[in-house]
């Protein structure tokens, strides 16, 4: 049975940390995984006019959700902002590469 989308995003975000991403910390690993796991999948609810997107857009939806739902203050994230495309690209993938739960 493959495993379920969270638990490959986890498992992802706990490699990313191990090479030092800040991001991925284990404090912010699940809020993260379930900020973007939900986020990724409501892409289409959210832009509905979009019926073709690419891998990309959605990657930077993504990580303008990260950003927006884990920073104090957004506009101040600068270089920090590569930290959060690796985390959002990791959750991405595992979005892709599983089923989605019911």
């Amino acid at each position: 049975m493959a495993e379920s989308a969270r638990a490959v995003a986890l498992a992802a975000l706990a490699d990313r940390w191990d090479r030092g991403c800040p991001i991925a910390s284990p404090s912010d690993r699940e809020r993260l995984v379930d900020v973007g796991l939900r986020r990724w999948h409501s892409f289409h609810r959210r832009h509905p006019g979009i019926r073709q997107s690419s891998p990309e857009a959605r990657i930077r939806d993504l990580v303008r959700g990260l950003v927006e739902a884990v920073e104090p203050d957004p506009r101040l994230v600068g270089a920090l902002v590569k930290d959060n495309e690796c985390v959002a690209a990791a959750i991405a993938a595992a979005a892709a590469s599983s089923p989605r739960a019911p």
